[in-house]
């Protein structure tokens, strides 16, 4: 394996934005053209889209160029290619930020790639974009619609002076970004190359994992393939989700909220517990949902209880509705709950800021429209299901048909940590079974997996969740072949296998990542670190 309210822009509004120009020219023999890259700052794309820089970037192995911070930090390539920013403007009040990073002509694959960043974030995720490019991609990243340096806050969705949500930024961010600037990217590579991309990927997480299921779902022409991480496409129910926590832990003078160190010794006990459901104890719970663990078995004064690691019965309560979900939603509601084994990794204890999430702009602005409003002030009786009523159409990427997408030969892996801590494990597979229902299990596996990963945390990390950008190019070899060769991530032959990995007391651990509902199981004989000593199989 490579470890190299719905908004639809009518064709004649796309226009607008790619132009017709003829293409700057070049000479498509060596590997450098800074001329034809530099060309590209006068080329038309449409009054909607200025470009504000074309810049040949000369790096090699020797020198190489680092980019601006943007989300999750700079990126690093080892490889010249053409840098151009721009900023395309769907409506009067959009500014929407976009990169496009073109490998030389005779490096190019004849393939796009398209990604996107995380939280409720305003900057481009350059990290994502150097293993694709230096691997002969054309690659595409923007900044949401909007600039902000912190993850999570939403004033730039709140026009404070009027007291009103600033609508079209607020389209933007949700779907409109991601489509526009993934059209306009096209464009750019088009008039570079003279020929356009001949497949279109897409692989992001979190919330760009969100815009991948609003790209198969509003915008089935974007993409040949998709992977969306820990997706959060019912972005309410996310919020919901986090908010239902935090409340949990802030009330009462926080008083139900563990310490790190407890949530810590409360996720061994967990795992300890439920660990050899699956017939082999490694550390992990393969599927959560089969634990039964009950914190009470840790209370103070409990036979049995370590009272140096002991849960008061106030923390008891809000441990295991944190693991129930909002009021009603038995892990599958509006706000779904988080899973046992995922303590170690959460936010939710008592050092918990309600800035650490999406949830709290969420609610103090987009729903109340009040910056003076206090998270004690959210009531998850109400604010919840009035989150979904206002914003949901918005936001959401509900749909339950993705049949257009499947119809032109789209592809689209799901992959979620078991052990997510932001965003609940359950979004996924209620999403998963939502599909199945509407479009039938034979036609919804037809084009579409999803992977359940145990013991991973949010993106990554874990046992057997590996680094965010080796998996990233891991999927991104999965959807290329599934699309491009009709292998399935099956993890029936090697070629089709996605291989997780991870430490064990220093010890490399890998694993084959099973389609849901199937799960890994070992096969007997052999190391327990290797994954080609398991196979998946339907879960008991």
């Amino acid at each position: 394996m490579r470890m190299t309210q719905p908004l639809v822009i009518a064709a004649a509004s796309l226009s607008l934005l790619v132009g017709a120009s003829g293409s700057p020219r070049d000479d498509r023999t060596g590997k450098t053209d800074p001329g034809t890259c530099e060309a590209l700052k006068t080329h038309s794309f449409g009054r909607n889209v200025r470009i504000e820089g074309a810049t040949w970037i000369a790096a090699t192995g020797v020198r190489p160029w680092s980019s601006p911070g943007g989300f999750r930090g700079p990126a690093v390539v080892k490889s010249p290619f053409c840098r151009v920013q721009g900023i395309a403007t769907p409506t009067p009040q959009s500014s929407i930020r976009f990169e496009v990073w073109l490998p030389a002509p005779g490096a190019w694959n004849g393939k796009f790639f398209g990604t996107a960043s995380g939280g409720s974030m305003g900057a481009i995720q350059y990290a994502a974009l150097s293993a694709p490019v230096e691997g002969g991609f054309a690659a595409m990243a923007h900044d949401n619609g909007h600039q902000s340096t912190n993850i999570y806050e939403q004033n730039w969705a709140f026009d404070a002076k009027k007291g009103a949500l600033k609508q079209e930024l607020l389209v933007d961010f949700a779907s409109r970004a991601q489509h526009v600037s993934t059209v306009v990217a096209k464009a750019v590579a088009h008039a570079y190359y003279r020929k356009a991309p001949q497949r279109a990927y897409y692989v992001a997480c979190s919330q760009g994992g969100h815009h991948g299921l609003m790209e198969a779902e509003r915008y089935p022409d974007d993409y040949d393939g998709i992977v969306a991480g820990a997706h959060g496409g019912d972005w309410t129910g996310m919020v919901g989700g986090q908010a239902w926590a935090a409340y949990l832990v802030t009330r009462q003078n926080r008083a139900g909220a563990l310490s790190r160190a407890l949530a810590q010794a409360v996720s061994r006990r967990a795992i300890s517990e439920c660990d050899a459901l699956d017939g082999l104890t490694d550390g992990l719970i393969e599927d959560p949902r089969a634990c039964r663990f009950d914190p009470a078995v840790m209370q103070c004064g409990r036979e049995g209880a370590d009272p140096a690691a002991c849960l008061t019965s106030a923390q008891v309560e809000a441990t295991r509705a944190i693991y129930g979900g909002s009021p009603g939603s038995q892990s599958g509601g509006d706000a779904p709950g988080f899973v046992p084994g995922s303590e170690q990794y959460w936010p939710w204890t008592d050092s918990l800021d309600p800035i650490s999430g999406s949830y709290h702009d969420f609610y103090r602005l987009l729903l109340k429209n009040d910056p003076n409003w206090a998270f004690g002030q959210f009531d998850p009786e109400k604010d919840i299901e009035a989150g979904r009523r206002k914003l949901g159409a918005i936001m959401d990427a509900n749909s339950a048909d993705l049949s257009a997408f499947a119809r032109r030969g789209g592809k689209l892996i799901l992959y979620h940590g078991w052990s997510d801590p932001l965003i609940s494990p359950y979004l996924s597979t209620n999403k998963w079974h939502a599909l199945e229902r509407q479009m039938g299990g034979d036609s919804l596996r037809s084009f579409a997996r999803l992977f359940m990963i145990p013991g991973m945390a949010h993106c990554g990390d874990g046992p057997v969740g590996g680094m965010r950008d080796t998996h990233d190019l891991a999927w991104l070899t999965a959807v290329e072949n599934w699309v491009e060769h009709g292998i399935a991530p099956d993890a029936d032959s090697p070629r089709a296998t996605v291989i997780g990995f991870g430490s064990d007391s220093d010890t490399l651990r890998t694993r084959p990542y099973c389609p849901y509902p199937k799960v890994a199981r070992y096969v007997g004989t052999g190391g327990r670190d290797r994954a080609a000593n398991y196979t998946c199989q339907m879960a008991d």
